[in-house]
């Protein structure tokens, strides 16, 4: 199978701050298919799984307007478009937290799903430590919390946070640090 040419140059439209992207591709069958994605063509994110020096994980306890729910996220947002995705996730986690990590490290890169042009690139930062009041933006609220280990992966398998893919990413290095061996 080959990737499907474009019958025309892919169209961004804007809804409220979001934006969705129509792309019509010149399918196997010689008709053209119609899509509506998510986002811009080639936008990146990023979310850090931020550890204390005493392995406690911080999160960025929000209210998200899809599930209606209070989630306990990783700290992460948008990169910007000329932006290194590792200085992005340091300046995220200190933005949403107010801590800097001591270490990073690059945990991998996923699409949230088929009809999304966003790259998610994930961390995990160790060493954290609290040294600035957070910086949000306009209309974002966080309360910072620790958690352990065990209820991050709790949270990953009872729809109390988003980004799952990074405690996949993580888990064999959260795992051997949670229990001590690594």
């Amino acid at each position: 199978m080959e990737p499907w040419p474009h019958a025309v140059e892919a169209e961004e439209l804007k809804v409220g701050w979001r934006r969705l992207t129509k792309k019509v591709f010149n399918g196997p069958d010689g008709k053209e298919h119609e899509y509506y994605t998510k986002e811009s063509v080639g936008d990146r994110c990023i979310a850090t799984i931020a550890l204390t020096s005493s392995n406690t994980v911080i999160v960025a306890e929000q209210f998200r307007p899809g599930p209606e729910k209070i989630l306990e996220e990783l700290p992460g947002g948008g990169c910007e478009k000329d932006e290194d995705i590792e200085t992005a996730a340091a300046r995220e986690l200190h933005e949403e937290t107010g801590y800097s990590a001591g270490s990073i490290k690059y945990l991998g890169a996923v699409y949230k799903d088929a009809y999304s042009n966003t790259t998610s690139h994930y961390f995990l930062a160790r060493d954290c430590v609290k040294d600035a009041e957070q910086h949000l933006d306009d209309g974002e609220f966080v309360n910072v919390k620790e958690i352990t280990i065990a209820k991050l992966f709790e949270n990953a398998r009872n729809l109390m946070m988003t980004d799952t893919e990074a405690v996949l990413l993580a888990y064999d290095e959260l795992k051997s640090i949670e229990e001590g061996t690594e």
